[in-house]
């Protein structure tokens, strides 16, 4: 409380003064916690104590000095939390714990000031009811004598809130806490007994934890002068100096969400030592008792806590509190509550999510498909205020037209006829709720059914509203949030549909909670919910108390533990190999009908086999149930699966720490932006349009922020077609979509939900989504392959026991003769390529080394396939590499269905969006998909209905050295016959966790199968001249590249303007010799990272970038060379230049200004240009930095991409003293002749680095 008045302290400390000497043997336990503002505050200690706080010390001491015995202390704590002094007081004193009120009204809460004046021994305490707030002593060794006093406070008294406040004191210190228009009082019983409540100056005083008000100025009558002067005189100087309350603590009143910096675990307790390092509080602590003792969290995990303080400590016991751990971890509420029958199957349905949708396990999933059109359709009629049996009919009927329900009823092969006749006994029942529920006009037969909810809707607030909270670690989306009229009064609830049987079951109530805990966090006066289902109308409200919600966030917390990736530290410690293969699971339930339809029951199995620690009886079904499954399946097979699958969980461990996700709520805006993860401060422009069952937004940036006043979009490393969120300030996730378009000042999104209608007066924002559906899909086809059907027992014996490809002895006349046209054109190795493809029984490998013509290859295999009617499915890693064949089917007039939705241009009228457009049938959709027997998609699409739906008679994948294998298992589930395209020896999957590359997950299938039998090689290369294929072959390829014409073997770059040439400096003029015997260059720069001592780049803003990963230096050479080549004549689109590092390229493409192809050397896979320039960016003098970037310098695949795709002419910039500290460049470097090495010093060949760097 801030001391404002003198008198009014002498007021305050007097009454108290007056009490203890009326009441005089009466015990008074006082806790001071006082924080002294002041820049110069010191300790409390003998020597450093301020005067002031002594003398309040001492007038307290002198209080109750009086009294008869001395065994207890009053503590008194200071500022720097050191061990409390105590000093002896009178016997043993009244703890108390005081219930205060917040009333609506100031009358509320005087009204109730008789209560106050009963003797205690008289006294009735309060009932547990939540309109009657005990405001008496509650010691705790009374509490069982307190009696309820419901009848003393009058029914018109309607208190809001309530909360426990400890050891205030005696009952002769009795608060009431009200509230009108936003303030609060606090009311002594003493001025209660004697000042009306006209008569107080209420004045408000704020902290961040609590309101208080100061009393009037009305002088105490009997008070002698003598107290006063004594007050005024020794206490002057305390009332000279500004104190306030000790704010520093945490306030768990309300969810907080901190970092544990303690774990102290005790027989029946666990003690968390906490803070909050961005608010500046101190350590505190809470104890968690009960069903939370079991925790699992550790030292530097973050928690959200909400808790009751009770003896000055902050406690979360079975009934009160909350703690909620990894709170990152947004779980949905349809997992929680589907983990009450089964915690093991919410786990692994969660994990292994899509592999339902794989041909072996795709079963009947009508009842689901049902369910959801009736959702929708209960939905939209409420939307668009339609409530007659007959509109209700037109509105199903056009919801089963549209190209969402198509596409779902054609993936789970439902009829439209089946579907519309399932879903119509469900129109009577969604009129009648809309009469009764939302129109007001009682429907007969929803009052005749029992216990019914009896209230009315009086506003449907959203639908589908999506809810991301951190704060509980859950997430959802509430069929319908509405404003319910109950009793004559109005809050908002969560309404659940169902379309089942009613059941009411812990499952669907537990559902309901969960949404009403969330909603209530939305600042959505929510306390209870309601439970639809649709099938017979049956309705009911459903209640939430603290054990039910309490149960279902430590059934949440128990699967947070599970989903969380374990740490990269943790999995290192991992040694043997059954504790890699293992995959935290709960155990298993004893449910033998359940179990033996389960979808997961097998990978279920497979690791109660590897579980130790897991004991189960006889009498489980699992037990007869596993050893019947798992006797199917060689070891090797298990072996197989569970080693992936540890793989899969190292590699995500790694990436879930760059999961930008946890940035929408840990991050400002502004700071997301910077880390180049989201578009901040946008507001929509223009009318928001339909667009089928989306909406189309446009957002332009908001120039009110002085901050962010540039109307241009900072896309960054946004793209086309990208899943992206919008959220405001105050909430996360409104809605998702995609990026429509992109433009200087504007970007224009297709989302699920018109954000306008939310009338919300908050700039907009943008973010990247980190999705995990790439993880849960490998997952689910390494899980796959242990089903027991006929495809799934041959990939076994191919992918996992290497079964050897085998071929037929003789191709037909037939083919042969159909084939001949087709393969004129190619060289004789790529024809015998094609026609072993042909003669292949199950797969086949093509090894296409640095352009040898694999595209090539590849068309003229597809254009003979599809000549013998065979239908092809052709995938790759990238959509590009895809696009790249069908763009040469195009000009072939060869007809074929791009699925997916980022194409390329002049493939969208063969896009699925444009073939399906007039599609409104299921049986239509199907026959557009049937007549298409060429069909492109990447692997990772390669989940779509379609190849659910049908098998190919042969699968090509390019580039499959680049897929984990995986993701290259899907598309092969859907072909009778599979071809794998690649070059081991170029670009493999890209791995981030070390452990898991160590253990294999960078080994693609392709080199997991690659040998004699299995491989045929495409040798003759069309791309490099005689001397970068060389440098290839004695690099990499072990003298197999041979040229495939004089031509190509001899060609060189040509300089038509010689004479412009000879005017440059030396260095130049060697490093564009166009002598093929030149065609390969190495420009050494030295140790660049000494020249910024020479030269001053800092106004130049350049040395504010990356160092380690991007080099200045190098960039202003590059951009020389560049100049240079333009200058003799040579086109841009021939030049091409490679870095290493993204922050590299970044810089390239800001100190070279032409606008040139500027890329990492992944991104230049499958590509060429005449001209290449490699600008290596490292450059230090602590070689022990070098083991930090091995997978990128050191790794002699990416030097054999980077190389290889120069035509005529190689340039490489780099430190040769750095770069040779990798063994792949020091090979390179040894095979360059040294005339071809140049020395970049000053003054040498004409070179000048203050001359250059006038570039910038």
């Amino acid at each position: 409380m801030i001391l404002r008045s003198l008198e009014q302290i002498i007021h305050y400390l007097s009454l108290i003064f007056v009490n203890n000497l009326a009441l005089k043997t009466k015990d008074l336990n006082i806790r001071l916690t006082m924080k002294k503002v002041s820049q110069s505050a010191k300790s409390y200690s003998n020597n450093g104590t301020k005067l002031s706080q002594k003398k309040i010390s001492v007038y307290f001491t002198k209080g109750i000095s009086n009294s008869s015995t001395m065994n207890s202390t009053i503590e008194i704590n200071a500022v720097n939390r050191e061990t409390p002094r105590k000093r002896k007081i009178s016997k043993d004193t009244d703890l108390t714990r005081v219930k205060i009120a917040k009333c609506d009204n100031i009358s509320d809460a005087c009204s109730i000031k008789s209560i106050h004046q009963t003797p205690r021994k008289q006294r009735l305490a309060i009932g547990n009811k939540d309109n009657v707030i005990d405001i008496f002593n509650s010691s705790g060794k009374n509490n069982d004598t307190d009696m309820a006093i419901n009848e003393t406070i009058s029914e018109d008294i309607f208190i809001t809130e309530y909360d426990w406040k400890e050891n205030i004191g005696t009952n002769e210190y009795i608060s009431t806490t009200c509230k009108s228009n936003k303030k609060q009082i606090m009311e002594k019983k003493a001025l209660l007994q004697e000042i009306q409540p006209d008569n107080h100056l209420i004045k408000e005083n704020k902290t961040d934890h609590m309101k208080q008000s100061v009393f009037g100025d009305k002088k105490r009558e009997g008070i002698h002068s003598e107290i006063e002067s004594f007050f005024t005189d020794d206490f002057k100087d305390c009332f000279e100096e500004e104190w306030c309350l000790n704010t520093s603590q945490i306030n768990f009143n309300s969810l907080q969400r901190c970092k544990i910096i303690d774990v102290q675990r005790e027989y029946n307790s666990i003690l968390l030592t906490v803070n909050q390092e961005d608010y500046g509080t101190s350590d505190t602590t809470v104890r968690c008792s009960g069903f939370w003792k079991d925790a699992k969290v550790q030292k530097d995990d973050i928690v959200v806590i909400q808790a009751r303080k009770e003896n000055n400590q902050w406690i979360i016991d079975n009934s009160s509190g909350f703690l909620i751990v990894q709170p990152d971890a947004l779980i949905s509420g349809t997992t929680v509550s589907g983990a009450l029958f089964c915690k093991r199957k919410a786990v692994l349905s969660e994990k292994f999510r899509k592999m339902e949708s794989l041909p072996p396990f795709m079963g009947d999933s009508t009842p689901l498909v049902i369910g959801s059109l009736v959702h929708e359709l209960l939905q939209t009629a409420i939307r668009k205020n339609i409530s007659e049996v007959s509109d209700i009919t037109m509105l199903m009927n056009s919801i089963l037209q549209t190209t969402d329900t198509c596409s779902l009823l054609y993936a789970s092969k439902i009829s439209l006829e089946t579907c519309r006749q399932q879903i119509l006994p469900y129109v009577p029942k969604i009129r009648e709720f809309i009469q009764h529920y939302l129109k007001d006009k009682s429907q007969q037969g929803i009052n005749n059914i029992k216990n019914n909810f009896k209230g009315r809707i009086a506003q449907i607030r959203d639908i589908e509203e999506n809810i991301w909270l951190p704060k509980l670690g859950l997430k959802g989306k509430i069929d319908i949030s509405a404003e319910v009229k109950v009793n004559c009064k109005q809050k908002i609830m969560p309404l659940e549909i169902k379309t089942g049987k009613p059941s009411f079951s812990l499952e669907h109530r537990a559902q309901v909670i969960l949404y009403i805990m969330m909603m209530s966090l939305t600042g959505q006066d929510t306390d209870t919910g309601l439970l639809l289902y649709l099938r017979e109308n049956n309705i009911q409200e459903i209640n939430s108390s603290h054990p039910e919600k309490r149960d279902l966030i430590l059934l949440r917390n128990s699967l947070a533990s599970y989903f969380v990736p374990k740490s990269s530290e943790k999995l290192s410690n991992l040694t043997s190999k059954s504790d890699l293969q293992m995959l935290d699971l709960p155990e298993p339930i004893n449910h033998h009908n359940a179990c033996s339809k389960c979808t997961y029951n097998t990978l279920c199995c497979m690791y109660l086999s590897k579980d130790s620690s897991i004991q189960l009886s006889e009498t489980n079904p699992l037990v007869e149930l596993g050893k019947k499954i798992l006797d199917k399946y060689k070891p090797s097979h298990i072996d197989y699966v569970l080693h992936w699958i540890s793989l899969l969980q190292m590699e995500e461990s790694s990436q879930s720490s760059n999961n930008v996700t946890r940035y929408l709520w840990t991050l400002s805006p502004e700071k997301r932006e910077a880390k180049k993860t989201c578009i901040c401060n946008l507001k929509v422009i223009g009318k928001v349009t339909d667009c089928d069952t989306k909406y189309r937004h446009t957002f332009v940036r908001s120039n009110l922020d002085t901050q962010f006043s540039n109307i241009n979009i900072p896309y960054m490393e946004f793209s086309d077609n990208e899943y992206v969120l919008v959220s405001t300030n105050t909430r996360i996730n409104l809605s998702a979509g995609f990026i429509a378009q992109r433009k200087e000042d504007s970007i224009t999104l297709i989302l699920e939900r018109d954000v306008t209608k939310y009338n919300i007066n908050e700039f907009f924002h943008i973010d990247k989504y980190s999705s995990s559906s790439l993880f849960s899909g490998n997952l689910a086809n390494v899980g796959g392959l242990m089903s027991d059907s006929e495809i799934c027992e041959k990939l076994r014996d191919i992918v996992i026991d290497k079964k050897p490809a085998c071929f037929e002895k003789g191709l037909p006349y037939p083919i042969i003769k159909a084939s001949a046209r087709i393969l004129q054109n190619l060289n004789k190795i790529q024809q015998r390529a094609v026609l072993m493809a042909i003669s292949a029984k199950e797969y086949l490998l093509i090894k296409g080394m640095p352009g040898t013509g694999k595209t090539q290859t590849l068309v003229a295999l597809v254009e003979v396939l599809h000549k013998l009617g065979h239908s092809v499915l052709i995938t790759s890693h990238t959509n590009s590499a895809v696009d790249n064949i069908l763009l040469k089917l195009l000009h072939k007039d060869i007809d074929f269905l791009r699925l997916g939705s980022s194409t390329h241009p002049s493939l969208r009228h063969k896009s699925e969006a444009y073939a399906t457009a007039n599609c409104n049938t299921p049986s239509s959709l199907e026959t557009v998909y049937s007549s298409k027997n060429i069909i492109g998609v990447t692997c990772y699409g390669a989940h779509h209905a379609l190849l659910g739906r049908r098998t190919f008679d042969v699968c090509i994948v390019d580039e499959s050295t680049q897929v984990l294998q995986p993701t290259v298992l899907r598309p092969l589930y859907s072909a009778k016959k599979f071809i794998l395209v690649g070059d081991p020896d170029q670009l493999p999957p890209i791995i981030k966790n070390k452990l898991a590359r160590k253990l294999g997950a960078d080994e693609s299938l392709f080199a997991r199968l690659d040998s004699e039998n299995n491989t045929i090689k495409l040798t003759k290369q069309y791309r490099m001249n005689k001397s970068i294929m060389y440098l290839a072959n004695k690099l990499t390829y072990n003298d197999m590249l041979e040229a495939g014409d004089t031509s190509i073997e001899n060609a060189t770059f040509v300089t038509p303007s010689k004479e412009v040439l000879t005017k440059e400096e030396e260095w130049i003029q060697k490093a564009l010799s166009s002598d093929i015997s030149d065609s390969i260059i190495v420009l050494n720069t030295g140790c660049t990272n000494k020249l910024k001592e020479n030269y001053n780049l800092s106004e130049k803003g350049y040395l504010d970038s990356d160092e380690v990963n991007s080099n200045i230096w190098e960039a202003v050479i590059v951009s020389k060379l560049v100049k240079t080549f333009l200058k003799v004549n040579a086109k841009l689109e021939n030049i091409g230049i490679i870095a290493p590092f993204r922050a590299h390229v970044s810089l390239l493409k800001k100190v070279v200004a032409e606008d040139i192809e500027i890329n990492t050397v992944d991104q230049y896979q499958g590509r060429d240009k005449e001209i290449i320039i490699y600008s290596c960016a490292k450059s230090i003098t602590n070689f022990s930095d070098i083991r930090e970037d091995l997978e990128v310098l050191g790794d002699h695949r990416r030097l054999t991409v980077a190389i290889t795709r120069a035509k005529h002419k190689l340039i490489v910039v780099a430190d040769k003293r750095t770069i040779s500290q990798y063994s792949a460049f020091k090979k390179l470097f040894y095979l360059i002749e040294n005339k071809n090495i140049i020395d970049l010093d000053n003054s040498y060949n004409g070179f000048c680095w203050k001359n250059l760097l006038r570039i910038l």
